[in-house]
């Protein structure tokens, strides 16, 4: 056993070390936070933590801003939150493509994709945007990918994301705020798309559920006003039917926004909707675990470059 301890040790140290070279060649971003080794209880030489801590802030600066820029905004509650868990990301996600960049709402800078002030906020979980971008930067590799989340668990549509409202605000804020900062380093861009997945909470109540389909109408035909670009691409996940097996909260209704998103993406050739109903849920049958945040942004980065083509 003390010998597989110290092979374990030896192999632990050996990732930190290649994901702190990979960073000092600038071929990637850093994706697995200094904290998840450090609750790895392993003996990490002094000097990979301060190479780590110094690659890492300086990465930031370091960032390629001077090619095309490939904007997606995303929206949503607690599954755009994401609840998977960045020490359980599968190893070919562990580094993060250079040509990709997230925004940080509360700093106001471009920082590595999964680093950003919410994501640390909540302990390095992910979304579907970490699988999403390696999908778009590998697709483009002479274009960064930029994303901007704005989320917040438990918003409801008819209650936070109407225009006007507190969640949609901030939305547009943050967007904003992200395209100031291309503006002014000169970088070109292309807002190309928004990924969208809520609707359990409006699944609560009958009357919230059957105001669903007019007010994601709604709140589309706004955003692509908003942003200029009437044929907008969007792609959102389908709430899941798991919702309705025993959750601590009450989603009776989901059914009725299931049919609501189906037909708003029916009649819209510009949405595409993802059916979420097979994938594996934590134990509240509700939240996406990590196997199931990645097949979510692949499939959404798959949607995505369908509708962009």
């Amino acid at each position: 056993m003390q010998n597989w301890k110290v092979y374990e040790n030896n192999i632990k140290t050996l990732l930190l070390w290649r994901q702190i070279n990979s960073m000092i060649k600038g071929r990637a971003n850093a994706v697995i936070p200094l904290r998840n080794y450090l609750k790895m209880s392993i003996k990490v030489p002094p000097i990979l933590i301060l190479l780590f801590l110094f690659t890492t802030i300086s990465g930031v600066g370091q960032m390629d801003t001077s090619r095309p820029v490939k904007v997606f905004i995303l929206g949503g509650q607690s599954n755009m939150d994401g609840t998977g868990k960045s020490e359980e990301l599968p190893e070919e996600y562990t580094v993060h493509p250079e040509n990709s960049m997230t925004w940080d709402n509360k700093k106001k800078i471009w920082v590595p994709l999964g680093t950003d002030s919410f994501a640390e906020r909540r302990k390095f979980k992910f979304g579907p945007e970490i699988a999403f971008t390696h999908l778009l930067a590998k697709k483009y590799p002479k274009h960064t990918i930029a994303v901007v989340k704005t989320s917040g668990g438990g918003t409801k549509l008819w209650k936070h994301w109407l225009p006007g409202q507190p969640m949609y605000v901030r939305f547009l804020q943050n967007m904003e705020n992200a395209l100031e900062n291309l503006k002014g380093k000169g970088t070109p861009y292309e807002i190309c798309g928004m990924l969208w997945m809520q609707g359990e909470s409006d699944a609560e109540f009958l009357e919230w559920a059957n105001a669903y389909e007019e007010n994601l109408k709604t709140l589309y035909t706004d955003v692509r006003l908003q942003t200029g670009k009437k044929d907008l691409p969007i792609v959102m996940g389908r709430i899941s039917i798991g919702l309705l097996r025993k959750t601590p909260w009450n989603f009776d209704f989901t059914e009725v926004v299931q049919a609501a998103q189906d037909r708003v993406a029916a009649a819209d050739k510009n949405v595409l909707i993802i059916n979420t109903d097979k994938l594996e849920t934590l134990k509240d049958n509700t939240h996406f675990n990590s196997e199931s945040n990645i097949w979510l942004g692949k499939k959404m980065g798959k949607s995505m470059l369908k509708l962009i083509r």
